[in-house]
């Protein structure tokens, strides 16, 4: 019953101010659906590779590789080797499964064909990870170098309805596979993503170079037996590959696989941080939200206190006690917090599809998943409590006589409130910042030079018909007016991913450690890139005269200790053999922008790699050329589907983190400044109401609309430069520590600064205007008769 009073009477203060109260469940509206839209984020994050049932026990092998000079180099590829040596001589090792890296290939029956991802591996794959077979032999999914497994999904591409087991499909038009199992589709939340298994054997058998211990084309999974030690396999893992090779300068270490996605970039061998640091920043700035629109329910709550300073006197002759008074007033706030609640999560559900697009996820409010609900109900309860106890504790700390007479408590000085206020529009013009900062950067990363081309180019991804027609698939493309050049390239140009200290030259220091990037292209892609050719000249497809002959930046001139007068013709061994260096390019950027240019060398190939690179006319329309290209791909690739990538959508793809981080903070400004708004709406509201008798006075006296607005708002204003005063520091210490993230990165201008606190000061005198001018506008006689 105690309860039901306790609902029934928030419920009437609620009807009774409704101006206040409205403010105080938008606020908390805002601050709900900030926290739970970050709550799905990191559910979904955290949740990527824990469905697997033994996933506890499950780890990715990884590989150290340690330099001469000490530095050590993380990354997930190992010998094909690694497998068996782990199963004979680790005894805390129950599975092992060895796989290829994700691959893409056609997959065709007598009626359809789809380019599709998938993976080489041995049957170990399901019998570790949690991918159940719908059909096939549980034990042994893949019997021979014969046979595939599918998904469901890709089942239904091929197959309709009908039962695939037995039934034959063609991979990239070339060799045969009996389908032997299917398998339930890959979840989205599972880092490994395939939606066909061809036989390991196979691509060992193409590929007999993983069959060495100096090797790196495979993933190795190990699944430990339960109540192993971690340590002692560690321990034991660590020493293989020094004992089975002892030229090799890895050494390996298994990590659990259910860490790999939020703790997966590696400083010196050990796990630093990952998309872990997206978690943490989303989570903060939804926290931060959160707390604003508490502090509006603090600031609105103790503003009003004095107007129900004689309700808690009238309580407290009759009988009430203190404790019982807190929860009445903590109830009134869980009452609004859970009425924010459920106005948050049809918000959530209206605004879902957006917050997909931008997160790029494809996340659900799904009310079966208990930790949804409990999350939910706990960040609103928390908020209840957070934004109802320094009121609660505040108002039924009033002496009865004391407020009956008309005397509020001494603690109900404004200055809580004013640092309340100054906390608001700090953080705000913290966030107004560093949203510029950060969208100021992705332009500047966006517009940088990077020493080639990326405009205008069509990006098309090499498949077998196009490999081997490639001469005439040229000389083809080469017949349209509107296409400029063509390139093959080997891999991206934006981050060149092939790295090794193989290279020799002439006086490399011994036991030297320096990493090249490499690079393999044909005699079409430093001229449809637009890289500029310093000296020497560019590679020819003339009688194989460039098969060992190689390209080189002026970073690696400068490390291998040459000159622009002797580099040209300067020995050079590498993977193609021993040649010369025949050209010399200018530099350009061939990392991401957080790494900046690195040494790289150009090998000779029209046929080891991914890409080819289109150059086109900007000025004929593109659907024209696009239409033009897909004529000429068919015809010298009938069975794959076109393609295309434009180079500088690829560009912006690789900093979509970046992209996606800039999207959230402008929201959360928004949402920020919009609760800033709310608060300052209600106090100046309040502030109008109390001081109704004194403006009365003021404009009787002959005080002008002006002066009252002056009056009502400078309070306010102050705060606001205040809080302009400490954000100032905090966003260019925080702002300045993240673009030390870029090689490349734009200054932190003084204007940043001095607009946001601009934009701040005036969303400030908006806000006010209102309440103010009303106030001012008011006819004196009625203020002062009412009073």
């Amino acid at each position: 019953m105690m309860i039901y009073n306790y609902l029934k009477i928030a419920l009437r203060n609620l009807i009774r101010n409704k101006v206040y109260s409205f403010i105080k469940i938008f606020s908390l509206t805002v601050g709900l659906t900030a926290a739970i839209f970050t709550f799905l984020w990191v559910i979904d994050e955290l949740s990527y590779d824990k469905f697997h049932t033994n996933a506890p026990n499950i780890y990715r092998v990884m590989t150290n590789n340690t330099y001469p000079d000490g530095r050590i180099e993380t990354y997930p590829a190992t010998t094909s080797l690694l497998k068996d040596a782990i199963r004979n001589e680790i005894p805390e090792a129950d599975k092992v499964a060895l796989l290829s890296m994700e691959t893409n290939a056609l997959i065709s029956n007598e009626k359809n064909s789809f380019n599709e991802q998938g993976v080489y591996a041995d049957s170990s794959l399901f019998s570790i990870f949690s991918f159940p077979l719908l059909k096939g032999d549980q034990k042994n999914p893949i019997p021979d170098n014969t046979s595939i497994v599918i998904s469901e999904n890709l089942t239904k591409k091929l197959f309709g309805d009908k039962d695939p087991v037995g039934k034959s499909v063609t991979v990239d038009y070339g060799r045969s596979f009996m389908v032997s199992g299917v398998f339930t589709n890959v979840p989205s939340n599972s880092s490994l993503q395939f939606d066909f298994v061809l036989p390991l054997g196979l691509f060992i058998k193409d590929n007999p170079w993983t069959q060495n211990w100096q090797s790196g084309g495979t993933q190795t999974m190990v699944a430990l037996k339960p109540g192993a030690s971690l340590e002692n396999a560690n321990t034991k893992i660590g020493a293989l590959i020094k004992k089975n090779c002892k030229e090799c300068s890895t050494s390996a270490f298994l990590f659990p696989y259910t860490q790999q996605r939020l703790y997966s970039e590696f400083e010196n061998g050990k796990s630093m941080s990952g998309r872990i640091e997206q978690v943490k920043l989303f989570s903060i700035i939804a926290a931060i939200v959160l707390l604003m629109a508490c502090i509006n329910f603090m600031n609105l709550a103790t503003a009003q206190s004095v107007a129900r300073s004689r309700e808690i006197g009238v309580r407290k002759l009759i009988g009430a006690r203190q404790s019982g008074l807190i929860m009445h007033f903590i109830s009134e706030s869980l009452v609004l917090a859970f009425i924010g609640l459920l106005f948050a999560l049809i918000a959530v559900h209206f605004l879902l599809p957006l917050f997909n697009g931008i997160t790029e996820k494809s996340v659900q409010l799904d009310f079966t998943n208990p930790i949804l609900v409990t999350g939910a109900l706990v960040i609103t309860v928390v908020s209840g409590l957070l934004a109802g106890c320094y009121p609660a504790f505040l108002l039924s700390s009033f002496k009865p006589v004391t407020v009956l007479k008309g005397d509020a408590s001494p603690s109900l000085s404004g200055g809580f409130r004013k640092t309340l206020v100054v906390v608001q529009f700090a953080t705000s013009i913290i966030l107004i910042t560093g949203s510029m900062i950060i969208y100021r950067q992705i332009s500047f990363i966006s517009n940088k030079n990077l020493g080639f081309e990326k405009e205008n180019v069509i990006e098309i991804k090499r498949n077998d018909m196009l490999g081997k027609n490639y001469a005439p698939f040229k000389n083809d493309l080469l017949q349209i007016p509107s296409v400029k050049s063509i390139g093959f390239g080997g891999s991206n140009i934006f981050t060149v991913p092939i790295t090794t200290t193989d290279p020799v030259w002439r006086n490399k220091p011994v036991n030297s450690s320096i990493t090249f990037k490499i690079f393999r292209c044909d005699e079409g892609f430093i001229p449809t890139m637009n890289i500029g050719l310093l000296a020497g000249r560019n590679f020819s497809n003339i009688n194989n005269l460039d098969s060992a002959n190689y390209i080189i930046n002026k970073k690696a001139m400068k490390i291998m200790g040459l000159t622009p007068d002797n580099v040209i013709g300067a020995d050079l061994q590498m993977w193609n053999g021993k040649g010369k260096i025949v050209g010399l390019t200018d530099d350009f950027n061939n990392d991401n922008l957080r790494q900046g240019i690195e040494p790289l060398i150009f090998l000779y190939s029209k046929n080891i790699g991914s890409n080819y690179f289109i150059k086109i006319d900007g000025s004929v329309p593109v659907n024209t050329t696009l239409a033009a290209i897909e004529k000429t791909f068919k015809k010298h690739s009938p069975a794959y589907l076109f393609e295309y990538s434009f180079l500088d959508q690829v560009f912006a793809r690789e900093y979509r983190t970046e992209l996606i981080i800039g999207k959230l903070s402008l929201i959360a400004t928004v949402f920020a400044v919009l609760i800033c708004c709310l608060g300052l709406f209600g106090l100046v509201a309040y502030a109008a109401v109390k001081r109704t008798k004194e403006i009365g006075v003021r404009k009787v006296l002959g005080a002008s609309v002006s002066s009252i607005v002056v009056l009502l708002s400078k309070d306010f204003i102050i705060l606001v430069l205040i809080a302009f005063i400490i954000a100032g520091p905090i966003a260019y210490f925080v702002m300045q520590q993240w673009l030390q993230g870029f090689a490349y990165h734009t200054n932190i201008s003084w204007w940043i600064f001095a607009a946001a606190g601009a934009g701040a000061l005036m969303v400030t005198l908006l806000t006010m205007s209102f309440q103010a001018i009303k106030a001012a506008l008011a006819n004196p006689v009625k203020s002062l008769k009412n009073e």
